[in-house]
């Protein structure tokens, strides 16, 4: 129930309001996971149509996920392969007055198959492609919807 299926094409299908915090990580995994997989189809096309980000993020994310977009499409940048997330460890929490509706995933991302090249050139990385990352998902009760909400890096390595 909410699980996101397919890639930058899915919607979401209204959900309840969350009621279990062990059920609501599962959900809150399963976005956040498609949430990497639009990101990297709307990279890998340039960055220019950013639509379906407002199905699947919201405040501080989405903010983050356009910049992104808009510096690839800048750029003329092309981008392939993806980035995954060991999830570490897992809470749910109240927000807005709904219990369990903000997931945090503490996680260690790994952007070490997130491959960026501008005119056929590798663009220069980072020393270190694993880094811990705090992804917050929140239930949009208005919308009857789980989005990715921030995503908060907390160190420099993992």
């Amino acid at each position: 129930t909410g699980t996101p299926t397919g890639t930058a094409g899915a919607t979401h299908t209204p959900v309840a309001a969350p009621t279990d915090e062990d059920g609501d990580i599962d959900v809150a995994t399963g976005i956040l996971k498609q949430s990497f997989a639009i990101r990297g189809e709307v990279n890998a096309a340039g960055g220019k149509d950013t639509a379906v980000y407002d199905d699947w993020f919201v405040g501080n994310a989405l903010e983050k996920v356009k910049r992104e977009a808009a510096l690839t499409a800048e750029n003329g940048d092309e981008t392939s392969g993806e980035v995954t997330a060991k999830i570490n460890a897992s809470f749910a929490q109240t927000h807005d007055d709904v219990a369990f509706g903000l997931v945090t995933l503490s996680t260690c991302t790994d952007f070490s198959t997130f491959i960026i090249n501008n005119n056929g050139t590798p663009a220069p990385r980072p020393s270190n492609l694993q880094i811990p990352v705090d992804y917050q998902v929140t239930y949009i009760s208005d919308e009857q919807v789980w989005k990715v909400s921030d995503a908060i890096v907390t160190g420099d390595t993992c």
